[in-house]
């Protein structure tokens, strides 16, 4: 009886690992709507008009985790977004999955 307790916990943690994670992603797109980030900042700055293209351009500027965090940091400050420093991860976390796809 206690090898299938001790079981259903190990296989129960990966899905409550994962539901925070999903949680951040839809907080980040959340923000990402609410803040109008993919809008004429981005747009004026790609090359070809097309404002989601910033995020996938081959000779794109970050090229890891710890730098998006910093260029989030960064657009947020440039822009004067009304996003919580504390809920910048969770733009991270959407960006990251949508778009970076960084391990």
């Amino acid at each position: 009886m206690q090898f299938w307790r001790v079981l259903a916990l190990l296989l129960a943690t990966p899905a409550v690992a994962l539901a925070g994670e999903d949680s951040q992603v839809a907080l980040g797109r959340k923000l990402l709507a609410a803040n109008n980030c993919n809008g004429a900042c981005h747009q004026k700055r790609a090359p070809d008009g097309n404002a989601l293209s910033l995020y996938t351009r081959p000779d794109r500027k970050v090229t890891s985790l710890p730098q998006l965090h910093r260029q989030v940091e960064r657009c947020v400050a440039n822009t004067k977004a009304m996003i919580p420093p504390d809920e910048i991860s969770a733009v991270v976390a959407a960006l990251n999955q949508d778009y970076y796809k960084f391990h």
